[in-house]
């Protein structure tokens, strides 16, 4: 237990240092609007990448990269569906949807490739 909530306190710091380094890399970017590349997820990403291969070894990180590639094929399915949601209903239920959008072909694609 107390191994755990190490771990986590050492995701969240280095998360925290990971988000920090590519903040100032967005904001020294030109256009502004690229510098969403280097956004909080996918600092969060490494870092947590990062220490789990640290903490349980790279077979175990391998699997967490894998499935954060259907995670992101997910969001990219999300941030296709929202905008056009947003022009024909109000934001709650536009991100509602599309959270559901994400979630089905997160999860679908995961099914599709591994099962």
């Amino acid at each position: 237990m107390e191994h755990d909530a190490a771990v986590i306190a050492i995701k969240a710091l280095l998360g925290g240092t990971m988000v920090t380094v590519f903040a100032v890399i967005g904001h020294l970017l030109r256009p502004k609007w690229f510098a969403g590349l280097f956004a909080a997820a996918p600092s969060v990403a490494v870092a947590s990448l990062a220490v789990t291969v640290v903490d349980k070894g790279h077979h175990d990180a391998a699997l967490a990269a894998y499935a954060m590639v259907f995670g992101a094929v997910g969001f990219v399915a999300f941030s296709t569906c929202v905008r056009p949601l947003l022009t024909k209903t109000n934001a709650l239920a536009a991100s509602s949807i599309s959270c559901v959008i994400w979630i089905v072909v997160a999860v679908g694609s995961y099914l599709l490739v591994v099962g």
